[in-house]
């Protein structure tokens, strides 16, 4: 259960970090300020979580754990390898379009842009591995509440110290540990 717990939270704060919604709450806090900006991104991640580790419960039911195994670690492995390549630092469209609410338009634009991200996915292939949802869900939904206020306190504070890029080669990197750990039979 810790073991689940723990994977979650690790894995997901450091992939969340420098990613393009992350990247989205700096903007948007910059411009709302940080408390409704956090709250909005909050409930969608809560929201995101709870469906992700629902289809990872489901998977884990009627596939066999072998296969779960192989698959996630393909999964990680992959994202690790995309890691690598540069993100667009653009503003999302939903951003321009958004209510004039800072906690519709935090939550809107957070549901958009994590809707099928490698978290969200991360999460299913977690859950379905570990076999315990709960603890996926509360493990990776923390690390994103936490990358969120960082994200919505620093601003535009965070590139100023380390940029991003690195930042994402960091989480390429742990991807593909993981993912091979997991293939091994170690996590």
């Amino acid at each position: 259960m810790i073991k689940a717990l723990a994977a979650a939270f690790g894995l997901t704060f450091v992939a969340e970090l420098g990613d393009k919604t992350q990247i989205a709450i700096l903007a948007m806090s910059a411009r709302y300020g940080y408390l409704p900006v956090f709250l909005g991104a909050g409930v969608a991640f809560a929201v995101l979580n709870a469906f992700a580790v629902t289809v990872g419960a489901v998977v884990a039911r009627y596939v066999p754990e072998h296969v779960i195994r192989y698959v996630a670690a393909a999964v990680f492995i992959i994202f690790g390898v995309l890691s690598f390549r540069g993100e667009e630092e653009e503003k999302p469209q939903a951003e321009r379009k958004a209510s004039r609410s800072p906690f519709i338009s935090a939550l809107l634009v957070v549901s958009l842009m994590e809707l099928g991200d490698k978290t969200q996915l991360a999460l299913i292939a977690l859950s379905g591995r570990y076999g315990y949802p709960l603890f996926v869900f509360i493990g990776g939904t923390l690390a994103l509440w936490l990358t969120s206020f960082i994200g919505a306190i620093a601003g535009e504070g965070l590139a100023r110290v380390v940029p991003f890029r690195y930042i994402r080669w960091i989480s390429g990197v742990l991807f593909i540990v993981f993912g091979i750990l997991m293939a091994a039979g170690v996590f």
